[in-house]
């Protein structure tokens, strides 16, 4: 029997680890459901069946949702989740899961494309996945109904696809479909999250200027490729030039602020996305983006960072394909952070999490660092190395989920708008009548946290052209509940602890996985 390769047992057992570490509780942690959540799985599942979104707009390509303008590709992704597992939250964060065990793959192919072909690549391409899969940046943005965990994953196939066919004969037809995959796996990023509208075009660039001599050679097919992509990017073409595609470029330092101070906050915002408090200090701009207390990366994958920094600059530290990759992963980094420099809140994790990729190939060179000084050392000092480096970040790793998933599960129900769910799922038991509850003629429900009305759809399972046409009816969304609210007729209120009203009279109570009230509901007198 044949002996199976020990990198191939790593390679299983670090997929299981990605699967398990993204599924696991998808829909338990983080508790609660974010307002760009419910609008994605709920404008998916109005498009699958009616074809229309929320504002009954047929098939659109920018989204109006709370006038935002949501890139489309999640959102009629999340169609067929929903329509699979059903309107819960974790058919909604099924494809941002997904997307985040298939970019890890992707890393994994990077890498092994891109380090000079040694009998330890294997390894360091699974070293470098292994990195991707504890860093604390991914992990989070993969179990989150959010665009950028999915326009992160075509990035990553993108630039292996165009490497990859850059690797083959130029003779073969095969460069010409891999080049194909690659635009169109940009233009899928496109369609995804608005970051990658600054991203992908200048990595692309970036990629064909490192890789002149390739690209050259297959110049006739990066043509053929590139009209290909005008073809699947005319839709995003003309609502950019004519809709609301570029609608969020409103919100950025260089549509409020003069040119010259626009560019020195950029300048200033993009260092402090280097912060030693964002990296590892978990510096956030709210908990839906982390936990708060660990940064968007290990301390250990930043030693490793800054560790191939220092080598770049030593002579004889890199080969010259190495010094490739190096420039690769800065001008990743470099650009990745720029959507996230140019807004006017920061630090900004979701909008930077395009530059993580390069981190990882930083951080995989500096392991190839230390390895290769270890070794002339001697064996014994090469395995205490690589050791030391593993055990630290394992147990950084195991006490990061530990943290995640007891704590912040927690710390995050308010960001999260914990308790929505099961408050509208109890309101719509009194608007029916359903399960021995009496039918009330109206509900006045606290719009205390914002947008109560996107949640009272994806509960409802609301037909668009139905809710267009007043099936929302008996729902009154206000922010001042007072005592005089429960003099109304044969109506359920629903209050926050926010509103001046006596609790004491509500008949039931829904709690946050914090262990706070959210909503308080109260049955008028004369009800049922």
């Amino acid at each position: 029997m044949k002996r199976v390769p020990p990198q191939l047992l790593l390679g299983i057992a670090l997929l299981l680890l990605v699967v398990i570490t993204r599924f696991y509780n998808l829909g338990v942690v983080p508790h609660g459901m974010t307002w760009d959540e419910v609008a994605i799985g709920y404008n998916g599942y109005a498009v699958l069946h009616t074809r229309r979104d929320e504002w009954l707009e047929r098939l659109p390509v920018s989204f109006q949702s709370f006038g935002d303008y949501k890139a489309p590709l999640a959102i009629y992704a999340n169609g067929f989740s929903t329509f699979l597992f059903g309107m819960n939250l974790t058919a909604v964060r099924t494809p941002f899961a997904l997307a985040g065990v298939i970019s890890i793959i992707g890393i994994y192919a990077l890498l092994k494309l891109l380090l000079p072909k040694t009998p330890q690549s294997t390894w360091l391409s699974l070293f470098g996945m292994f990195l991707m899969i504890a860093s604390p940046w991914h992990h989070h943005f993969s179990r989150v109904g959010f665009e950028s965990g999915i326009a992160l994953c075509f990035l990553v196939w993108m630039v292996v696809f165009l490497l990859w066919a850059f690797q083959t004969s130029a003779s073969s037809k095969l460069g010409l479909i891999l080049l194909t995959f690659s635009v169109l796996c940009g233009a899928g990023s496109l369609y995804t999250y608005h970051s990658a509208k600054v991203v992908t075009p200048l990595l692309f660039l970036s990629l064909l200027i490192l890789y002149k001599k390739s690209a050259h050679s297959r110049l006739r097919e990066l043509v053929a490729s590139g009209a290909l992509g005008i073809v699947a990017l005319y839709p995003f073409l003309k609502d950019s030039l004519f809709g609301q595609g570029l609608a969020r470029a409103s919100s950025t330092v260089f549509a409020t602020q003069p040119l010259g101070q626009a560019l020195a906050r950029t300048g200033q915002q993009w260092l402090l996305h280097l912060s030693p408090g964002f990296l590892i200090g978990g510096a956030t701009d709210t908990l839906r983006h982390g936990d708060g207390v660990w940064g968007v990366l290990l301390p250990t994958t930043l030693a490793l960072v800054l560790i191939s920094c220092v080598g770049f600059f030593i002579k004889h530290s890199f080969s010259s394909k190495e010094k490739k990759v190096w420039v690769l992963g800065f001008l990743w980094m470099v650009i990745g952070i720029i959507p996230a420099a140019i807004g006017e809140s920061v630090p900004h994790p979701n909008r930077a999490l395009l530059a993580l990729p390069g981190c990882i190939l930083l951080a995989t060179l500096g392991m190839s660092v230390m390895a290769r000084v270890a070794k002339k050392l001697g064996s014994i000092y090469l395995k205490l190395t690589i050791g030391v480096v593993l055990t630290l970040h394992v147990f950084l790793f195991t006490a990061y989920l530990s943290d995640y998933y007891c704590v912040f599960a927690q710390t995050s129900a308010s960001s999260f708008s914990d308790g929505y769910l099961e408050a509208f799922a109890l309101a719509q038991q009194y608007e029916k009548g359903l399960d021995g509850a009496p039918t009330v003629e109206k509900i006045l429900f606290t719009a205390e946290y914002g947008q109560p009305y996107i949640y009272a759809l994806f509960v409802r399972k609301t037909n668009p052209i139905w809710y267009r046409g007043g099936s929302l009816v008996k729902y009154e969304f206000t922010q001042d509940i007072t005592d005089v609210d429960l003099a109304r007729n044969n109506a359920l209120v629903v209050a926050s602890p926010e509103d001046e009203i006596d609790v004491r009279k509500a008949f039931h109570t829904v709690f946050g996985s914090d262990g706070q009230p959210r909503f308080y509901f109260f049955l008028t007198s004369d009800s049922p």
